[in-house]
């Protein structure tokens, strides 16, 4: 009798590790994989989202010298049109910064993408460079990490500017929903 009781506590130990990550597993798949109401599907028309810049930099080759300078992004985008596979913005407000120069976005000609499938996006239009001209700008986006309160995107842009000369934007980003 001794014998077989050690072996069902013997049993006990064993299997009650795999238990609890069996039930550990249960409770994550039935917690939503993504908090972000872009990445999950809670998204409608009229939805408001932020996207600003935690850290980026831009690059130049400025005749003589390769010129590297702080780069700063900052939208409001407006949900417009959602389909199955893809979310479209329309850009409400935003600027982009780098060089000491501030591009002012012109809200009513930017548009934006997101790609729900394979979480990328882009964001398009011009903007108003310090000395009054128009420049356009195109910024491509790759969701890195989903949490809570939004997702970390990873963005870039190939930009030439008011002086045709071309900087490369690399930015680390936050998108979260403003309403």
């Amino acid at each position: 009798m001794t014998s077989v009781r050690c072996e069902v506590e013997n049993m006990k130990q064993k299997h009650l590790p795999l238990c609890l990550l069996a039930l550990a597993l249960i409770a994550l798949g039935t917690a939503p994989a993504f908090a972000d109401p872009l990445a999950s599907g809670d998204v409608v028309p009229g939805d408001r989202y932020g996207i600003t810049t935690m850290a980026g930099e831009a690059h130049a080759w400025v005749p003589g010298a390769w010129v590297t300078s702080p780069a700063d992004l900052q939208l409001v985008v407006e949900v417009t049109y959602v389909g199955q596979h893809n979310v479209v913005f329309k850009v409400v407000s935003g600027t982009i910064q780098f060089n000491g120069k501030i591009y002012s976005v012109v809200s009513s000609a930017w548009r934006g993408d997101y790609n729900r499938d394979i979480h990328t996006c882009v964001y398009q239009g011009p903007a108003i460079a310090p000395n009054g001209e128009r420049t356009f700008f195109v910024i491509y986006g790759q969701d890195t990490v989903h949490t809570q309160q939004g997702t970390y995107m990873r963005m870039w842009s190939a930009f030439h500017d008011e002086d045709m000369i071309l900087w490369r934007i690399n930015l680390q980003t936050y998108r979260f929903k403003i309403n």
